[in-house]
C-alpha cells in the first residue's frame, strides 16, 4: 500500500488518497487521468437545514440525470353560492340592513344553481316576512301588586293564627270555667275522699236458664255425693245462665284474690297507687302456703304491679296481704265490695285464712267478672292488664282441663282442705264468651272435688261449643 500526496494552491488543504496496492497498468490510467483533471480545490459545505449538501465538480455535472419536478396538481374551484346566513342578535348592524343585504344576495344567485331550491326559498320566505314584533315587557306595577296582595294574605293568616291562640289562652284562664281539664286536675286533692264508679250492670241481662246443660250438670253431680257445689254461668253473647247454688256463700279460699285485684287497679286508675311504686314486705305480711316470697328476708322491696302480678300467677299469699294494707285493710276493701254489689264476699282474716273465714258466692265472683269485662269499675288499659295477669296463671288443673285447644282462658284458682275452687271466662274458638265459677264443698281435703270441677267444665264447654244460639 502507498500514499499519494498532493500539493494544492492552498498550502493549507491537503489530499491523502489511499488506495491497495494495483497492476501497472492501472496505476499508469490512474496517473493519466489525474494529469488530465487536475483535482479542483474543495468548496465549502452548503447547509440547507439540517443535511449537509457536497456540490460536485463541473466536469461531472452533465452525467447527472436531472430530476424533474413534480407538478402541482391545482384543483378546479367551483363557485360556492353563497347561503344568506343570520346574524347574530349581538352585531352592530340594524334589522333593516341586514334585510337588505340578504336581498341583495338572493338577487345575485345563478339561475343554474345545482343546490336545492329549498334554502333560497326559505330565505325569500323569511325576507318577505315582515318583522316580528317584540312583546312588550310586563309592567312592573303588575308584579308588585301581586306581591303586595300576597304579602297582605300571609298578614291575614298570621293575625287570624294569634287571635285563635289568644282566645284559646284567655278562655282556659278564665276562673269557673267548667271545660279547663287543667284547673279541674290542679283542684284535685291528693287525700281527697275517692268513690267507686257506679256499678255496671250485667249488659247481657239473664234472659232464659239453659235447662239442657243444667239436667246434665246434675246427672254429674249425682255421681259425687260427697261434695257440694256451687255453680254460675252465664252466656255473655246471648244473657242465657245457669245457677246451682249459685247464691250460697262459701268459703272463698283464694278465689278472693280476684275483688283484691279489681281494688288495686281501681286504685292505679285513681292515682292513690301508681305501679311502680315500691312495697316492703314486713315480717307481718309473710304467710304460709302458696307463694314464694315468704322465704325472702323481711325488708325486701317489691313493685306495686310485680306484687300483684305474684298474688295471681302463683297465688301468692304474703303478696296478698301486702296489698291488703296498701289499699287500706280489710275494712275498706269490705266497704268497696259492698258497694259494688258483692253482698257476701268479705275479708275476715289475713292469708293463708285456713280456717276458712274470708268468704263468696259463685254468682258474685261472676258479677265481678262481668263489670270487669263491660268497662266498669277499672278503665280499659287497667281491665286488659288484670284481663292479662288471669290468663297467667300457673294452677291449670280444674277448668283449664275441660276445655278444648286453642281456647283462651283467664281465671283464679283457690284450694283449701274445704274448698276447691275456679272461676274464669272462657273464649272459644267459634266466637263465644262466658264466665264460669265451681265452688265446691268438701270433706277434708277431697280429691273428688278435682274430678267434678274438670267435668263440670267439660259438659259446659261441648254445649256451648255445639250451641248455635
Amino acid at each position: 500500500m502507498f500514499g499519494v500526496v498532493q500539493r494544492f494552491p492552498s498550502p493549507s488543504i491537503l489530499s491523502v488518497v489511499s488506495s491497495p496496492t494495483r497492476p501497472d497498468s492501472q496505476s499508469k490510467q490512474s496517473s493519466s487521468r489525474q494529469q488530465n483533471h487536475p483535482v479542483q480545490p474543495q468548496l465549502p459545505l452548503k447547509r440547507k437545514r439540517n443535511v449537509a449538501k457536497f456540490p460536485l465538480p463541473p466536469s461531472e455535472e452533465p452525467y447527472l440525470r436531472p430530476v424533474p419536478q413534480k407538478k402541482k396538481v391545482v384543483a378546479p374551484r367551483t363557485l360556492k353560492t353563497e347561503i344568506p346566513r343570520f346574524q347574530s342578535h349581538r352585531a352592530k348592524r340594524s334589522r333593516r340592513d341586514e334585510l337588505a343585504r340578504l336581498r341583495s344576495i338572493a338577487e345575485q344567485q345563478p339561475k343554474t344553481s345545482t343546490r336545492p331550491q329549498k334554502r333560497l326559498e326559505k330565505a325569500q320566505s323569511f325576507i318577505s316576512q315582515p318583522p316580528l314584533q317584540k312583546k312588550p315587557p310586563l309592567s312592573r306595577k303588575r308584579s308588585v301588586s301581586s306581591s303586595v296582595v300576597l304579602y297582605v294574605t300571609r298578614m291575614l293568616i298570621l293575625g287570624m293564627g294569634i287571635a285563635v291562640i289568644s282566645g284559646t289562652l284567655l278562655s282556659m284562664l278564665k276562673p269557673g270555667n267548667s271545660s279547663s281539664v287543667l284547673s279541674q286536675a290542679a283542684d284535685v286533692e291528693p287525700n281527697q275522699e275517692w268513690k267507686s264508679p257506679s256499678i255496671v250492670p250485667l249488659a247481657v241481662q239473664q234472659t232464659r236458664e239453659i235447662t239442657a246443660l243444667k239436667t246434665e250438670l246434675d246427672t254429674v253431680i249425682a255421681e259425687y255425693p260427697k261434695l257440694t257445689p256451687g255453680i254460675f254461668l252465664i252466656d255473655v253473647d246471648t244473657g242465657a245462665y245457669l245457677d246451682i247454688n249459685g247464691n250460697v256463700a262459701i268459703a272463698a279460699a283464694s278465689t278472693i284474690k280476684v275483688p283484691i285485684l279489681v281494688a288495686f287497679f281501681q286504685a292505679v286508675d285513681q292515682g292513690r297507687i301508681k305501679l311502680d311504686d315500691m312495697l316492703t314486705m314486713e315480717e307481718s305480711h309473710i304467710a304460709e302456703g302458696s307463694g314464694d316470697m315468704q322465704f325472702r328476708r323481711p325488708g325486701t322491696k317489691y313493685t306495686a304491679l310485680q306484687t300483684a302480678t305474684k298474688m295471681i300467677v302463683i297465688s301468692d299469699n304474703t303478696a296478698t296481704n301486702m296489698l291488703i294494707e296498701a289499699l287500706g285493710g280489710s275494712e275498706v276493701l269490705n266497704q268497696l265490695f259492698q258497694s259494688w254489689g258483692l253482698k257476701n264476699t268479705t275479708i275476715n282474716d289475713s292469708l293463708p285464712d285456713l280456717s276458712g273465714t274470708n268468704t263468696t258466692t259463685p254468682k258474685d265472683l261472676i258479677n265481678l267478672i262481668s263489670q270487669v269485662n263491660q268497662g266498669g269499675l277499672v278503665s280499659l288499659k287497667s281491665r286488659d292488664r288484670l284481663f292479662r295477669i288471669m290468663e297467667r296463671t300457673k294452677n291449670d288443673s280444674l277448668l283449664p282441663r275441660g276445655i278444648g285447644r286453642g281456647t283462651i282462658i283467664a281465671h283464679k284458682t283457690g284450694n283449701l282442705k274445704s274448698v276447691l275452687a275456679d272461676v274464669g271466662m272462657i273464649d272459644l274458638l267459634n266466637g263465644k264468651r262466658y264466665l264460669l265459677a265451681v265452688l265446691v264443698k268438701r270433706p277434708d281435703d277431697e280429691q273428688t272435688a278435682v274430678d267434678l270441677i274438670r267435668d263440670v267444665s267439660k259438659k259446659t264447654y261441648q254445649y256451648l261449643e255445639s250451641s248455635e244460639q
